[in-house]
């Protein structure tokens, strides 16, 4: 008996490589004994509107596209409390929470994931009550760079569009006042130059928090909150346990914490970015964990 699988695809994630590759997904999935319906994203049609169009009966919905597409996917599944599969053929920018999860980013390989992985029950974070995001919730500097990178230049240089927008921010360098309540009673106030809870060894494509101990279903995510750095030479820290030596765990300027909810106030209304995408301004948020609230189809 056939399976019953929607394709959600964004035609314009990564360098556009979706449709050159569609014949050969749709191709090995029909070989695997799959019944596919295709749909694509448009402007005004992200992937949650197409899953909640789409979604009902499928045993299976995979997009294909970056981590936004899959966040959007995730989105329209809890929104209809579908219990179906989740597929995910990685062809974004940087595939931050595919990389975390060992899921090929060569589209076919992806598919064989797809016909022979092993199942795989993921947390979800949920913001505020009205949005779920798979792998990273944060404020700070530079974390808008990934929405507000143009997508023609992401698709000719890739992660590259990232650095190019972080050096054209430098100069708006800044702390965010703010105050933590975590689950456990803590408080933690400060100003910072990030701040961020995840489900991730990858932020920005950088593996960060790989040692910190992180799973993708122990109903937990990781607080991470960087101090805003008092002179250069903390500056220098900061930069080099981020992106040389990858370890946090041992820099007084860096705050790493596990939790189930945590709760942000503000001064001021700030920007969150959701999975790479603008979550709006706030003066407060509560981030709280979905414990393993999707499958999704990883690896073995």
């Amino acid at each position: 008996m056939s399976k019953k699988l929607l394709l959600i695809v964004n035609p314009t994630a990564g360098k556009r490589k979706a449709t050159d590759y569609l014949p050969q997904i749709v191709g090995k999935l029909e070989k695997a004994d799959f019944e596919v319906v295709t749909r694509y994203t448009e402007i005004d049609k992200n992937a949650t509107v197409v899953t909640r169009e789409y979604g009902k009966g499928n045993d299976y919905i995979v997009c294909v596209g970056g981590d936004g597409t899959l966040k959007e996917t995730i989105c329209g599944v809890m929104e209809l409390n579908l219990k179906c599969k989740i597929g995910y053929i990685p062809l974004g920018t940087t595939n931050d929470f595919a990389h975390s999860l060992h899921i090929p980013t060569d589209a076919l390989k992806a598919v064989d994931v797809i016909i022979d992985g092993d199942e795989m029950k993921v947390d979800i974070g949920d913001f505020c009550d009205k949005e779920q995001f798979i792998y990273v919730s944060c404020f700070g500097n530079f974390c808008d760079v990934s929405y507000k990178a143009k997508q023609s230049l992401k698709n000719k240089i890739g992660r590259g569009a990232y650095y190019w927008e972080t050096v054209k921010e430098v100069h708006k360098i800044k702390g965010f006042k703010a105050k933590v309540e975590c689950d456990d009673g803590e408080i933690i106030e400060g100003k910072f130059f990030y701040g961020g809870v995840s489900n991730s060894y990858s932020v920005a494509g950088f593996p960060v928090l790989k040692k910190a101990g992180v799973k993708f279903d122990d109903g937990y995510h990781e607080l991470a909150l960087i101090k805003m750095p008092k002179n250069p030479a903390d500056l220098y820290t900061i930069v080099r346990d981020m992106f040389i030596t990858r370890n946090v765990l041992d820099n007084k300027n860096l705050v790493v914490k596990r939790g189930k909810n945590f709760k942000f106030y503000f001064d001021d209304e700030i920007d969150w970015t959701l999975d790479g995408e603008s979550g709006g301004k706030h003066k407060f948020a509560q981030i709280t964990t979905k414990e393993n609230a999707v499958t999704i189809l990883v690896d073995d």
